[in-house]
């Protein structure tokens, strides 16, 4: 996953379940989740949901808890630990991290800048210590899209936290971004029965541009999750795993310029493994379909042209010919048809 990763600056990391309702100590329940009793994995993503890392949560034996990471907590235990991944496969980029309040410390954004990286997290108000900014419960008394903003230095690092007034309060914090430039962002007024404009400070702006990647890989996932069920409890982990590589495959294939849609591209992977093992039939001539090899003759794995005693019809240009190729089956002269008939 890491190989072919796209080469971008923005990941973002959370949670992931695997849905499981058999018995083993692993796993978990998690209230409000779409998926509440299952595996827990923590993933690493792009922007768009290509998934870049995971690693199953194991409790007190996963590999942040048993090394230098181990008194900063488990969330920016997670954190580091993706760190050290990304900058260890592509040592020459920047990045920019984002996370919810389950990672976010204000040490975690500080080790950060001392690495370089650039973090932006919503954090929990008992982790902010002594900060001038008005508490939320008196900044919701404020009109909607009021916000307050702080920062604070130190010999390695600058932190930006800011509170919004949205819905609820949120709060912000960041080692890059600041509440500058302000937008303007189109809400619905209960109060005034229509649309109006507030402000939304650039923080709240990146942080909900940029979070969203495990979600969307999650979503991706589920759409079309493979449905076989087996009674061995590493049974879902296995098939997931097929299930991110797809879908992995699948945004490639979308940032190369490619058209189909999710259920398309897995129908083609299925269609071409069909073809690629296929058995033959025990008796008769198999039947030749208009879909054949539709998919296996372009993925250009093992097309071999060998010679054949019976002249056969040439699947490309139809003429009589003594070479088929022997993978596919099909009667091909050895030059140009060969040729034209596996290059899409």
């Amino acid at each position: 996953m890491r190989d072919f990763c796209p080469s971008e600056e923005t990941y973002c990391v959370d949670e992931a379940m695997i849905p499981y309702y058999g018995r083993h100590p692993t796993k978990q329940f998690i209230r409000g989740k779409p998926i509440r009793w299952g595996y827990k994995f923590w993933v690493g993503a792009t922007r768009l949901g290509y998934v870049t890392w995971f690693e199953p949560y194991q409790g007190a034996l996963s590999e942040h808890n048993v090394n230098s990471y181990k008194g900063l907590g488990l969330g920016p235990g997670v954190v580091l630990r993706f760190t050290d991944v990304i900058q260890k496969s592509k040592p020459l980029m920047t990045f920019h991290l984002y996370f919810d309040n389950f990672f976010t410390t204000l040490s975690l954004l500080d080790i950060l800048s001392q690495r370089g990286i650039r973090g932006t997290g919503t954090v929990r108000e008992n982790r902010l210590g002594v900060c001038p900014i008005s508490s939320s419960n008196n900044l919701k008394k404020g009109p909607r899209g009021k916000f307050e903003f702080a920062y604070a230095t130190s010999p390695t690092s600058t932190l930006f936290v800011c509170k919004w007034n949205d819905n609820n309060v949120v709060s912000v914090v960041s080692n890059t971004s600041s509440a500058e430039p302000v937008r303007q962002v189109k809400r619905y007024s209960q109060k005034e029965k229509k649309n109006i404009q507030i402000d939304q400070p650039d923080l709240i702006k990146s942080y909900n541009s940029n979070m969203g990647g495990v979600d969307r890989s999650d979503q991706n996932i589920g759409l079309y999750r493979v449905s076989i069920r087996g009674k061995k409890w590493y049974f879902p982990l296995i098939s997931h795993s097929v299930d991110m590589s797809i879908q992995n495959a699948w945004q490639l294939h979308r940032i190369q310029g490619g058209k189909m849609d999710q259920l398309s591209f897995r129908r083609a992977i299925a269609t071409n493994i069909l073809e690629t093992h296929r058995r033959p039939p025990k008796r008769g001539r198999p039947r030749s379909s208009n879909n054949a090899h539709a998919y296996s003759r372009f993925d250009r794995v093992d097309h071999v042209i060998v010679y054949q005693e019976m002249q056969t019809r040439c699947g490309q240009c139809h003429k009589k010919v003594q070479f088929r190729c022997e993978k596919c089956n099909i009667g091909l002269h050895p030059k140009q048809c060969f040729k034209d008939y596996h290059i899409q």
